[in-house]
C-alpha cells in the first residue's frame, strides 16, 4: 500500500508542477504580448529584472516538474536551459510584431539566465526542503566525510 501512495503522490505532484508552469508560462506570454504597456517600474533595466523574475520562476516549476517525474539533478537543469532558450526566443520573435514591444538579445539572455538560475535554485530548495518532492525522486544523502 506505501508504494501505491508514494506513485500516486508523485504523479500529483507532477500534474500539478506542470500545471503551474503552464500557467506561468502562460501569464508571462500573455503579459509579453500586450501592446504598448505602461506599467512596473520605470528605472533603467527594469525590463531586463522582469524577464530574469518571469523566467526563472518558470525555471524553478518546470526543474521540480523534471525531477518528479523522476529525472536527475543535472538532466533537469539542462532540459530547463534548453526549454528557456527556446521559449525565450519565441517569446521575443513574436514581440516584434506587438506595438510598442521589440524583439531585443538583452531580454533573451535574461530569459536565459533567469530560467536556468530558476531551475538550479529549485534543485537546492529541493535538497533544503525534502517536501518538495516524492521521497522516490529525493537524493539520498550523502555521508559528509568518506
Amino acid at each position: 500500500m506505501g508504494g501505491k501512495w508514494i506513485l500516486e503522490e508523485s504523479v500529483r505532484r507532477r500534474r500539478v508542477y506542470f500545471g503551474m508552469m503552464a500557467g506561468w508560462v502562460a501569464l508571462t506570454l500573455t503579459l509579453t504580448s500586450i501592446p504598448n504597456p505602461e506599467f512596473g517600474p520605470s528605472f533603467p533595466g527594469a525590463d531586463k529584472v522582469a524577464h530574469f523574475g518571469f523566467y526563472a520562476v518558470a525555471g524553478f516549476l518546470c526543474s521540480l516538474w523534471r525531477r518528479e517525474i523522476g529525472k536527475e539533478p543535472v538532466a533537469a537543469v539542462l532540459y530547463v536551459a534548453l526549454f528557456v532558450s527556446v521559449l525565450g526566443a519565441v517569446d521575443e520573435i513574436q514581440q516584434q510584431w506587438i506595438p510598442g514591444r521589440s524583439m531585443e538579445f538583452l531580454d533573451w539572455l535574461a530569459d536565459f539566465a533567469g530560467g536556468s538560475s530558476g531551475a538550479l535554485a529549485a534543485v537546492v530548495a529541493a535538497a533544503w526542503i525534502p517536501f518538495l518532492l516524492t521521497p522516490k525522486n529525493q537524493l539520498a544523502p550523502r555521508p559528509l566525510s568518506d
